[in-house]
């Protein structure tokens, strides 16, 4: 789809699009780890963000001293914690979503994040009742960057793939949004700023620099 051409629907990533989620999961992971003595450094942790990956993963690959179910429960809650308390919605995200509400456009949120943990997000930034469509890591068996999670959003907002536009972050939801068929815009955060996206067919710095005509056909 050429760039500027309306879209059917809109999908949205949510941590790092809507909210700069990434460093409230880094700060939980490395307070745990710091009790083992454990550093894990963020270009490390960086290559997991937008995934599913946790605990099984890390227990493995920094050697830890318990099992996954033992920080599993721990971690949940300061993030919970967080997302229901102390995060903020990035510059341009209420007011970019609510103007294509306004516009008429079937939207949806495709988070790898637990669905508890996006109900809490979606709460704290006045975005609870936005979207007509919400997908979770509770709600998929393949994280991104498969393609499983796009495909069910556009399934459930009766668009086309082809028709629907993702906004995302990080390098696994570009290559996830990508192999389901949707076009899709990148946005940078302090956390992605260094990573090499693969192809995003627009990066933008924030998304306040969107015009809602670019994405929904709007009265001039």
């Amino acid at each position: 789809m050429a760039e500027g051409a309306p879209f059917d629907a809109v999908v949205f990533d949510m941590d790092g699009v809507l909210v700069d989620g990434e460093p409230l999961h880094y700060a939980a992971v490395s307070a745990l780890l710091a009790e083992d003595g454990v550093v894990f450094p963020l270009e490390s942790y960086k290559t997991y963000m937008g995934t599913k990956a946790g605990w099984t993963e890390f227990v493995e690959r920094l050697s830890l001293p318990y099992p996954a179910d033992h920080y599993r429960g721990p971690y949940n809650e300061r993030v919970l914690a967080s997302y229901r308390d102390v995060v903020e919605p990035l510059p341009g995200a209420t007011a970019l979503v609510e103007a294509l509400s306004r516009a008429g456009l079937p939207l949806a949120v495709a988070s790898s994040s637990r669905r508890s943990w996006v109900a809490a997000c979606l709460g704290r930034i006045g975005l609870a009742d936005a979207f007509d469509v919400v997908v979770t890591g509770d709600d998929i068996e393949q994280g991104k960057p498969d393609p499983e999670i796009y495909r069910l959003a556009a399934e459930l907002l009766g668009a086309r793939p082809e028709r629907c536009l993702a906004i995302e972050d990080a390098p696994a939801g570009i290559e996830s949004a990508h192999a389901a068929g949707l076009t899709c815009w990148a946005v940078r955060t302090d956390y992605t700023r260094d990573l090499a996206l693969p192809n995003p067919e627009r990066t933008v710095e924030s998304l306040a620099e969107i015009d809602v005509a670019e994405i929904a056909a709007v009265a001039a």
